[in-house]
């Protein structure tokens, strides 16, 4: 399904309902499902100010010199009994001093299980890298959560921020705000739908699922995911991505894809469009 440093990793996940915005099934059974299609091809890594050639290039060489680490913290957390509700830190400082020894991550701790809160710990495969590189680097980790954005924007304009992390993909209108390191994940975007919903039964390419999705229209084609990203340029189109978009599909905006489906859940919108890993780990969630 996707590549992480050359390893093709199948995505089954267990969460717990301590993640935010999640919600345990009261029911036990399904509730909601993922389509198992690739919609997209975009790949993640990691936003540099612009000009802080020395930054950007120490990330790049950590990222070559921390291939084995880089690929168990995947490992862990995409296992199939990984136990993510039982992983993160409540010791990882969240507010910026200034020190100079400081590493400020911009992120958006809404995106399980790249970056994620856990109760009051931060956890996700992007915070678990993070602290690596802190380390790497010789500097305290300090992590700000915030809008997702926010985060490129923050990264660009403020000078608290260092780097931002959260699962950002690669696109040339974020060149021209930040710089990026090499990419480090290979992503895809996906849909989830209600568990009894048979509108895309049987369709097993990219290109028939476009084809139905072009189709919809009323109730239907309502549909929702979290603002800013990929999800919501997948349907509204973005040319800098080359993603063409539905004229006839209505976008709903959430400041993450667990709300979104929440909404699914109560009839608000058909369905939701979300980062694959993140779809998997979500229908667990939600499933459980």
């Amino acid at each position: 399904m996707k590549k992480v440093l050359g390893l093709i990793m199948a995505i089954v996940m267990i969460m717990g309902c301590v993640f935010a915005l999640t919600a345990c099934n009261d029911t036990a059974e399904p509730v909601v499902k993922v389509i198992d299609v690739d919609l997209s091809n975009e790949q993640y890594a990691f936003a540099v100010k612009k000009g802080n050639t020395e930054l950007l290039n120490s990330v790049n060489a950590f990222f070559e010199a921390k291939k084995d680490e880089i690929a168990a913290i995947f490992d862990k957390y995409t296992a199939k009994d990984a136990a993510l509700d039982t992983f993160g830190k409540d010791t990882i400082k969240t507010e910026p001093t200034g020190a100079a020894n400081e590493l400020v991550v911009a992120t958006n701790l809404d995106f399980s299980p790249f970056e994620y809160l856990n109760g009051n710990k931060i956890a996700g495969i992007d915070m678990e890298i993070a602290e690596l590189l802190a380390t790497y680097l010789n500097k305290e980790l300090v992590i700000v959560n915030m809008d997702f954005n926010a985060v490129v924007t923050s990264v660009e304009t403020l000078d608290t921020y260092d780097i931002g992390i959260a699962g950002l993909t690669i696109t040339d209108e974020r060149k021209e705000q930040v710089d990026f390191s090499v990419p480090y994940f290979g992503a895809t975007q996906a849909i989830v739908t209600k568990i009894d919903d048979t509108t895309f039964d049987g369709l097993d390419t990219a290109e028939k699922v476009e084809a139905k999705l072009k189709e919809l229209t009323g109730d239907a084609a309502k549909c929702g995911g979290q603002s800013g990203t990929t999800s919501q340029y997948y349907i509204q189109g973005n040319a800098d991505m080359e993603l063409e978009g539905f004229e006839n599909l209505t976008f709903s905006h959430y400041k993450s894809a667990a709300l979104a489906i929440k909404d699914m859940l109560n009839g608000k919108i058909a369905f939701v469009v979300v980062d694959k890993t993140t779809a998997g780990a979500l229908v667990n969630s939600f499933n459980k």
